[in-house]
């Protein structure tokens, strides 16, 4: 059996060989043709690379499809790496910016998953304590503490209940010039903050705002009203208008929703669509980071 094997290996190479020899030879000549009539292959060349740009053709659209279908057949993790692809080389374009709102989607979801423990914990109840207590202790929201434990109001707590919290430790950094706030969250191995999602900024009023880039601090966490103060203890606080607000220097800086009546003064600030701003009240607390990048 060992001969036979042998005899299969020895003609196997001879046919290797031979057709290297052969592919040499005929890539010897064809290089030879191409260098002789340099002039019209460039000319053909040119044409097929004007051909594969038509008017028709949008930047990023074939790999933006494919993501989307790859995402209907539940195939998530490649997916994603379809829309980094787009998202790095065609960021500036309409399907990198849906790209980059896809990713974002998918991130939150994943952090807020309760089958996604990694970045939360059990919180036992203590005598004495209730949500507010929890919520300061966890370094979280009230907001978000209902949410990952699918609270509609809060019911009396008893000792020994247990509670899923999730610590909120992300950064906000408002972009100018592309107009969005992007949010950020801690990578405590890499030392770093990671993107998680971003947010249009439907409108803008930071006039008194010149120079560097800002760093503050939220320090103003709001519901409004009919222009009355809720604040997000209060069981009101659900179907108010959220506000967040920082210093920026010598001035005070508010994000809030676009206003839904032309007529209606908010001042000045930052204008997010109603459900984004839903969104963020829920993740950011009291203390987050924010950085202000100025228009390029």
């Amino acid at each position: 059996m060992s001969g036979v094997l042998t005899v299969i290996k020895f003609f196997a190479a001879l046919a290797v060989v031979g057709l290297l020899g052969g592919g040499y030879l005929y890539l010897t000549k064809w290089t030879q043709r191409f260098e002789d009539n340099s002039v019209g292959n460039y000319e053909v060349l040119d044409k097929i690379v004007g051909d594969g740009e038509s008017d028709d053709f949008v930047p990023g659209q074939r790999e933006y499809d494919r993501a989307l279908e790859l995402l209907a057949m539940d195939r998530e993790d490649e997916a994603v790496e379809k829309l980094l692809f787009i998202q790095n080389l065609y960021s500036d374009t309409e399907n990198g910016t849906e790209a980059r709102r896809i990713l974002g989607e998918i991130n939150l979801d994943e952090l807020l998953s309760i089958e996604n423990m990694s970045n939360k914990m059990i919180y036992t109840i203590k005598p004495g304590e209730g949500y507010l207590n929890v919520a300061n202790n966890s370094g979280t929201t009230l907001d978000c503490m209902m949410f990952l434990n699918g609270l509609l109001e809060m019911s009396p707590l008893h000792v020994g209940d247990e509670l899923v919290v999730m610590s909120l430790n992300f950064k906000l950094v408002v972009d100018l010039t592309k107009r969005r706030i992007e949010l950020f969250r801690p990578d405590e191995e890499k030392k770093e903050h990671i993107f998680v999602k971003d947010y249009p900024i439907m409108n803008l009023d930071l006039a008194s705002l010149r120079g560097n880039s800002i760093h503050s601090k939220i320090s103003r966490k709001q519901g409004e009203i009919n222009g009355e103060v809720v604040r997000p203890a209060l069981s009101d606080y659900r179907h108010a208008t959220k506000v967040l607000g920082f210093k920026a220097g010598r001035h005070f800086i508010q994000m809030r929703p676009v206003p839904e009546r032309d007529e209606e003064d908010p001042g000045r600030g930052i204008f997010l669509m109603n459900s984004d701003m839903e969104e963020l009240s829920m993740l950011i607390r009291i203390g987050n980071e924010v950085e202000i990048k100025p228009a390029g």
